[in-house]
Order: C-alpha cells, then sequence, then structure tokens
C-alpha cells in the first residue's frame, strides 16, 4: 500500500499517541502537527477508507491491525534512514530530521531492506541476514532483539 506524505504522517502521530495519551482525536493530532482540524479530518477520512483507522466523529482513533503494522513500518524506515544519515555518512543533526522523512518517502520496500542490511552491518550493530524484510513483522522483531 502506497500512502502518502501526508497519511503517513498522520499514521505515524496516531501511532505514538496511542502509546502516549489516553484518547487519540482530532484536536491532539492537529496539535501535534500543527495544522488545522479540518486539515486532519480529510486526512483520516482517507486513512479509514483506505481501512486503517477506525472513527466517528467526536470519537477517539483506532488503529486497525493494518494500521499498527503501516504505523511501525513508516517509523521503521524513517530510523534506517535517519541511522543511515547520521551514523554512516555524517549529515548535519539540523538537517537528518526533514532529509529522513523525504528519503524514506521515495524509497522503495526493497531499498529500505538493502540499507537496513548494509547499515547495521556497517555499523556491527547486529546480522539482518535472517531475510529481514520490511514487510514481515517477524524479521522486524528479529532485529529488534539483536538476533
Amino acid at each position: 500500500m502506497k500512502l502518502t506524505n501526508s497519511q503517513e504522517e498522520y499514521l505515524k502521530i496516531i501511532y505514538i499517541l496511542k502509546n502516549t495519551e489516553n484518547e487519540i482525536k482530532v484536536t491532539e493530532i492537529a496539535n501535534k502537527l500543527n495544522i488545522t482540524k479540518a486539515s486532519v479530518n480529510s486526512g483520516i477520512k482517507s486513512l479509514k477508507d483506505a481501512g486503517l483507522i477506525n472513527y466517528e466523529p467526536y470519537k477517539q482513533i483506532e488503529l486497525t491491525e493494518q494500521g499498527e503494522k503501516e504505523a511501525i513500518k513508516i517509523i521503521e524506515a524513517y530510523d534506517i534512514v535517519k541511522l543511515f544519515l547520521t551514523d554512516i555518512i555524517g549529515a548535519k543533526k539540523e538537517n537528518v530530521e526533514e532529509e529522513a522523512k523525504n528519503i524514506k518517502t521515495i524509497l522503495s520496500d526493497d531499498s529500505i531492506n538493502k540499507l537496513a542490511i548494509y547499515t547495521h552491518k556497517t555499523l556491527g550493530l547486529y546480522s539482518l541476514e535472517c531475510g529481514y524484510d520490511i514487510n514481515k513483522e517477524k524479521c522486524i522483531k528479529c532485529a529488534r532483539r539483536g538476533n
């Protein structure tokens, strides 16, 4: 599933809020992204239509199982690109946040997988020779455990 940059940002924020807030509502997302509630309503409608969230107006927003998997994948891909930029090529820290977000959105899953393997191997963090695939939850968990 190919999401737009803004859909990815909404999904990422919903996932982060899910792990830090009691309730996830349009207002919290708008505040976090510093945008209008109308913009958020439009964005979450597209996520609902894609089956990534459950939402009824004025109620709490919840990630579906697929939505949570996509959010984790987005965060994982961003972290991989950010790690490459900071620890391999030594990009300036003040540029890395925005650059990692932009680069991640144009890379294919195959390129993200190869970048992850290369980055982890180069930094000697742990092996991703287990058949790492950003789309397979088992391999992501394996990589996080250090196996």
